[in-house]
């Protein structure tokens, strides 16, 4: 999946609750939970083991068993879930809650309904707000109506009112349109920051008239979060059909971008400015592409020209300086490259052709790119992109050569195929991708061959995009599928089952089986060393980088097999010396690739493990492709995400060293990265 502004500590309470007093609140042994991890790490629900596990007299193993059912997701837990929202124990109520919204089923809707009560607001807020928040997550007219009355009814201030209309905030707008704006608005004015900046994200998260309007005069608020989100809801459309006008709203970001002193605000108004096209939106974007206050704003700056496009010729002359400027960062130069390529193609490519040699790989990429979108698909030169001896360039070659073609992707059958043959797994998969698109049955064997060969891969991106292919060819000519169930046996990698599953359901169930359980070639024994790290609980490590350290506080206890899997790679040294491969300003720096193009892995993939905690600054999260997909790849984020929540596995957050994520960019280093013991 990305200010010094403070760790948000002060809502730490929202993901986290007080267990009632009573019988049972020991930690359970690791031998107790390890069944519970095992059944969890192979995404199987056991009845007999959830029933005992939810009827133990010991509240943290049910609570335990509550999580674990949540990441299981099986429709079958939802009953003993219920069942658990009239336990004793309040931990154990909002955990159960919010696995019955990671579950998802509109069955759990009646149970979840009457949680949502502001009458109980002071008595169990973090059970209102967990009740609220898991609503949000299940789409019915039921959960809409729950979550604006609690919204209505809530009492301005009080004992829980944090805790329980903070996620009732975080969960409105998953109910999608129209926004509940009279419920969310009035929380514009609470005294709480908090709660404020939880009311303007929501306000903002999805383009409507009404919630622009509501947002507009808040972008002077005192606080920096609630002044982002507005200014990320004033955009030139809104600004139009809200009745604010152009004028007053463009007024407004050009004001935080000169004098707000905070970073979330200037980005995110630089950001919303590129809605704006005409020359004053030009001059303002120029002057901070050219003479940043920090590179972040370089970034914005300069991706809201490209976001103008055409209409931002008269910039093409200082976009060509900074893609050229050898004094300026190399992820500088490359964002303003591709920019240019929006605004003026034809300039764009006499820029390149001066870079394509360059020994910096990005701004190759970058060239190759500007090149390939200039001359489309018929350059005749694109055998040769692809075949350069980075194979980070040929990836891009053909992915833009896709991407141009558009669906007319004929053209690129010699490319496509010769890229079958590339000693890279993520050159043969963009290759791939494009036979996908093309779905001629007459490259069925050599799509077939692509997948025989992506066997020894230590990526499975190729084996995943082949059996695309093969789908794609046999929509057009039935019978490609049952040449490859012919060949091939059950995979043993579960994301290539489920693909396969995806493809063609239930047909398969006596070729290859269901998708699930996961063979995790674990032991008893493994698990039970697994269950130790989930108790032990916060371990530390420290991200050495080119630009200062970053110090980390990792939830053993909520993501035991993430962590032990991010610590054991950094003792061995994987992460030493790679490039930090992704940043997007206000948002995240991502970590952990050893390609530095954001599609390496470390071999191996393992299961998400999510949780209570929320994505708020510097929290630390796994990357992803697709729900359990994790490998060696993680995020910090720059400011709260809430949609990244009980998405992407929380595994940690920064205790030290925020100003050093403020500052990183493609292309700096990660030194090294060692557990503190």
């Amino acid at each position: 999946m990305k200010i010094v502004y403070a760790l948000a500590l002060a809502a730490a309470p929202l993901a986290a609750c007080a267990p009632a007093a009573g019988r049972g609140t020991s930690q359970p042994t690791p031998s107790a939970v390890a069944p519970l991890l095992r059944l969890e790490d192979r995404r199987e629900y056991d009845p007999a083991v959830f029933q005992a596990a939810l009827a133990s007299p010991s509240a943290p193993l049910r609570r335990r068993a509550a999580l674990a059912a949540g990441r299981i997701r099986d429709p079958r837990s939802i009953a003993p879930l219920g069942a658990l929202l009239s336990d004793a124990d309040t931990a154990v109520v909002a955990t159960a809650a919010f696995a019955l919204g990671q579950i998802g089923d509109t069955a759990a809707v009646p149970l979840l309904a009457p949680l949502a009560d502001p009458a109980r607001i002071a008595v169990a807020p973090t059970v209102v707000g967990e009740a609220a928040y898991a609503l949000g997550k299940i789409r019915h007219p039921q959960a809409r109506a729950a979550l604006e009355r609690l919204l209505t009814d809530a009492p301005r201030e009080g004992a829980g009112v944090r805790e329980a209309v903070g996620m009732a905030l975080l969960a409105i707008w998953r109910q999608g349109r129209p926004t509940p704006v009279d419920a969310i608005a009035p929380w514009l004015r609470s005294a709480d920051p908090e709660i404020r900046w939880r009311a303007a994200y929501a306000l903002a998260r999805r383009a409507e008239p009404r919630a622009t309007a509501a947002l507009f005069p808040h972008v002077g608020d005192a606080d920096p979060l609630v002044r982002s989100f507005a200014a990320r809801g004033l955009t030139g459309p809104m600004a139009d059909s809200s009745g604010i006008g152009r004028t007053a709203a463009q007024d407004a970001l050009v004001r935080i971008i000169a004098n707000d002193g905070a970073y979330e605000p200037r980005i995110n108004a630089l950001r919303s400015l590129g809605t704006f096209p005409g020359p004053r939106t030009l001059a303002v974007l120029s002057a901070v592409a050219g003479v940043p206050r920090n590179e972040h704003e370089s970034i914005a700056a300069l991706e809201s020209i490209q976001r103008l496009g055409r209409d931002a010729a008269s910039a093409a002359t200082l976009l060509g300086e900074i893609a050229q400027s050898n004094s300026r960062p190399v992820f500088i130069r490359q964002t303003a490259l591709a920019a240019l390529a929006d605004v003026d193609s034809t300039r764009a490519a006499d820029v390149a052709r001066g870079l394509e040699t360059s020994p910096e790989w990005r701004l190759r990429a970058a060239a190759v790119r500007a090149l390939v979108e200039a001359e489309g698909p018929s350059n005749n030169r694109l055998m040769t992109f692809a075949a350069d001896p980075d194979p980070r360039i040929g990836a891009a070659a053909i992915e833009q050569a896709l991407t141009a073609a558009g669906d007319s992707v004929g053209p690129l059958r010699d490319l496509l195929m010769a890229g079958l043959a590339h000693r890279d797994a993520i050159v043969r998969t963009n290759a791939l991708a494009g036979l996908a698109r093309l779905a001629d049955p007459a490259t069925l064997p050599a799509v077939l061959d692509a997948y025989q060969r992506a066997q020894t891969d230590t990526l499975n991106d190729a084996a995943l995009a082949a059996v695309d292919a093969v789908a794609a060819i046999d929509k057009k000519q039935p019978g490609a599928a049952a040449r490859f169930l012919a060949r091939f046996p059950r995979s043993g990698d579960y994301l290539v089952r489920q693909r396969v599953n995806a493809a063609w359901g239930d047909t398969l169930t006596g070729a290859w089986g269901a998708p699930l359980p996961i063979e995790t070639n674990r032991s008893p024994a493994d698990y039970e060393r697994m269950a130790e790290v989930e108790r032990r609980g916060i371990r530390r490590a420290t991200i050495v980088t080119s630009r200062g350290d970053i110090h980390l506080e990792l939830f053993g206890g909520d993501a035991p097999q993430t962590v032990n899997s991010f610590l054991s790679l950094a003792a061995n040294g994987f992460f030493d010396g790679q490039e930090w491969p992704r940043v997007v300003p206000n948002f995240v720096i991502q970590g952990g690739d050893p390609r530095g193009d954001t599609s390496g892995g470390p071999g191996y993939v393992i299961r998400d493990e999510l949780n209570r905690n929320l994505y708020l600054r510097g929290t630390l999260g796994m990357a992803l492709s697709g729900p359990d997909t994790g490998g060696s790849q993680w995020f910090v984020t720059h400011s709260p995400q809430p949609h990244l929540d009980a998405t992407y596995t929380v595994f940690g957050r920064v205790v030290r060293g925020m100003e050093v994520a403020d500052r990183l960019l493609p292309g700096d280093r990660i030194i090294r990265i060692r557990e503190n013991r």
